[in-house]
């Protein structure tokens, strides 16, 4: 058993932890030199002094007794599940974990994240591709066939899973033979491969990801974090087809609110332009998006993205992959 992942999986049980306590944990024991292991080992005292934020006010319930109250066998064999299903756990300190994601701006990033597939997929050159759940059959086709483009141009699809646009894009990557990054909005162990089953390879190219409790049920709010996962491991955010950020009846676009998390996180986003594009896209471009035809959605992409980079380079020194098959 890999115990510094297993520790980390029993933090991340812990009550009263979550992704801001268990960064304030992670953070501090980077600035310490500390590894998990010495964080169990540690008496109340100790906690008290390296962590002084834990156990009082906002984090009230993130102290000393909350990570040495659990239930040491159910957590084990909670582990010993998630590994006999192949679900790897892939925390905040791992040389797994996505560099980007932890080293984005004015991004909280999940502390542990459980994985199924090619890890090796965290390290690729990702565009998300998203759009609403019900969407036009225009809007389904140019998903799919973005989506084809930008695995032929060597690019992993990401995107939410959904119905509508979100599985176009998976499909059309995997049925071109190219890669695709699945965010998920529950539990891992939620997941149902039968939306993409059809496609042989798709467990050779896919990686699933999810920052939540493996058994944990869909719901809005974690559909939320998981589109600011999804920007996050993106290289740019393209929207096909988007509503209204509010619609007549009240409810928000969750396409609408990936699109402005990319803009505030300073992820490029690109917005499907077309005859009969949805008003969500409209205002998405009058807030900072991206236009570009269907025709030359790839191109525009790729041009803009490697212009980025050109710019890069010239203005910033270089500071200076692996697979990890679980199927």
């Amino acid at each position: 058993m890999d115990n510094e992942q297993y520790l980390w999986y029993k933090l991340f049980c812990a009550d009263g932890f979550g992704k801001k306590s268990i960064n304030i944990i992670y953070e501090s024991m980077k600035k310490n030199n500390m590894n998990i292991e010495e964080l169990f080992d540690m008496n109340s005292a100790e906690f008290k002094k390296v962590f002084p934020e834990l156990g009082s006010g906002r984090f009230n319930r993130a102290n000393f007794q909350a990570i040495h109250n659990l239930d040491e066998s159910t957590i084990r064999n909670e582990y010993d599940e998630l590994l006999q299903n192949n679900i790897s756990i892939v925390h905040i300190d791992s040389k797994f974990y996505p560099r980007r994601v932890k080293e984005l701006p004015d991004f909280s990033p999940p502390p542990v994240l459980f994985c199924q597939g090619q890890l090796s997929l965290f390290n690729a050159e990702s565009i998300a591709i998203v759009g609403a759940r019900k969407c036009s059959t225009v809007g389904k086709n140019l998903a799919k066939q973005t989506a084809k483009k930008l695995a032929i141009e060597g690019k992993n699809v990401v995107s939410g899973y959904a119905r509508g646009i979100d599985i176009s894009a998976h499909l059309g990557a995997l049925e071109t033979g190219g890669t695709t990054t699945i965010v998920l909005g529950s539990g891992i162990c939620e997941f149902s491969s039968w939306k993409i089953s059809s496609q042989q390879n798709w467990k050779m190219n896919t990686l699933i990801i999810s920052q939540f409790h493996p058994k944990m049920k869909w719901s809005g709010q974690n559909a939320t974090m998981r589109n600011k996962l999804t920007c996050a491991l993106s290289e740019a955010v393209v929207v096909i087809e988007s509503g209204e950020e509010i619609n007549d009846s009240g409810k928000r676009s969750g396409t609408f609110n990936t699109a402005k998390n990319a803009l505030k996180m300073g992820i490029p986003l690109f917005v499907a332009n077309f005859d009969q594009a949805p008003l969500g896209n409209r205002h998405l471009i009058e807030l900072g998006g991206i236009p570009i035809t269907p025709a030359d959605a790839v191109p525009q992409i790729l041009q803009f993205l490697d212009n980025k980079h050109k710019k890069r380079e010239n203005f910033v020194s270089p500071q200076l992959g692996v697979s990890h098959f679980l199927f």
